[in-house]
């Protein structure tokens, strides 16, 4: 919508970029201890139900010609608001109706997440035919569908307090519980690594993503909509050809060291895209780099996933997504400048670098490395 249908320039589509992710920044905490007070199923059907509002306003805009780059960033803003609620209830009902073995449970969601993605994308590439209007409508309808499937799922409490838990839960507030789950994270030798290298994925990958890529297919290979969509659809192919791949093989023991590793690999493709390939080798790359990104995304949140407490779970999986989230907005602004003033293939170098040298930084002062998977 940002670069094709308004054609706005690198700068513009960061900052659109940040928008919508930059509510999770404030809301993604207090969402992980909602679904930890509150019936999980209740908020994914609620917000699903409200994630839809702002997609069908956007059609309205458009069919009244007043569409402009303002309401977007107000749609962005809503519809980033609306996920911070989501997604901490969506992922920490997992280990609820999940097996033992957590890290395959996680690889095999994340690999239907991104299958769906692809299917958005493939739509997404027909803009250029449809325009957005039929797309805008098909992606409010699927919104909607989600509420519809969360009403399937069972009630979803978190786990009974005592009633000397229930006493101090009310004595606390609620920046009090957001601080206790903070604690947890920075104090634990599995997840605080993590975090660190999940905010410079947010940082250099995440805006090499959502804002280098669409600008090299647009202004280095002369490409559209469709062809934008393509490179995306092509990155998630790879993370779910990874995904099978770790289904079948049952998972990574050492999930420290294989992040590390994928996180660097993935890098590599990056810097390689700087070869001035033709347009099938750069998306080639792109689903290469996919596929590493599967590896991290998998063992990342596996590792959180495992080693947070019951009672806990939902904001620690929410502090998790938050240090990918803080790291969403600084990368969109600056890969969008970086885009401004260099070729965008340039920029994708910078990225690779940022996570090369976080996870130097991490391999040499923790113990992240030698981190096993705790399920079985």
């Amino acid at each position: 919508m940002v670069a094709v249908y308004l054609g706005e320039g690198g700068v513009r589509l960061g900052i659109a970029q940040m928008c919508i992710q930059l509510p999770g920044l404030v809301f993604i905490l207090f969402g992980g201890l909602l679904a930890d007070r509150v019936d999980r199923r209740t908020i994914l059907i609620v917000f699903q139900c409200l994630a839809a509002l702002p997609v069908f306003t956007l059609v309205l805009l458009i069919e009244i010609s007043t569409l402009s780059y303002l309401m977007l960033i107000v749609f962005a803003v809503g519809a980033g608001s609306f996920n911070a609620f989501i997604q901490p209830a969506r992922d920490s009902i997992l280990n609820q109706v999940s097996g033992p073995n957590i890290q395959q449970a996680v690889t095999m969601t994340m690999g239907l997440s991104f299958f769906a993605q692809i299917v958005g994308f493939g739509f997404a590439g027909q803009a250029d035919n449809t325009g957005p209007v039929p797309l805008l409508l098909i992606q409010g309808t699927v919104l909607l569908f989600g509420a519809l499937v969360a009403v399937k799922l069972p009630s979803s409490m978190p786990r009974s307090a005592s009633l000397a838990e229930t006493r101090e839960k009310n004595r606390q507030s609620v920046f009090g519980e957001i601080r206790d789950g903070l604690s947890l994270i920075f104090h634990s030798p599995r997840m605080f690594p993590v975090m660190i290298l999940m905010f410079s994925v947010g940082v250099f990958y995440m805006g090499a993503f959502s804002v280098l890529n669409p600008l090299a297919v647009r202004d280095v290979y002369g490409g559209a909509a469709f062809d934008i969509a393509l490179s995306y659809m092509c990155f998630m192919v790879g993370t779910i050809v990874m995904t099978i791949i770790l289904v079948a093989i049952g998972g990574i023991r050492r999930q420290g060291l294989g992040l590390m590793i994928a996180l660097v690999v993935g890098g590599v493709f990056l810097i390689v895209i700087n070869l001035r390939l033709p347009f099938y080798g750069y998306v080639l790359c792109i689903g290469l780099w996919g596929m590493c990104g599967g590896v991290a995304m998998s063992l990342g949140r596996a590792i959180v996933q495992e080693a947070a407490p019951e009672n806990y779970r939902a904001r620690a999986l929410s502090i998790y997504s938050l240090g990918t989230l803080g790291g969403g907005p600084i990368g969109a602004v600056s890969m969008g400048y970086f885009a401004s003033v260099m070729n965008p293939l340039l920029g994708f170098i910078v990225a690779a670098a940022g996570v090369f040298f976080t996870v130097v930084v991490v391999w040499s002062m923790t113990n992240l490395s030698n981190v096993d998977r705790l399920a079985e």
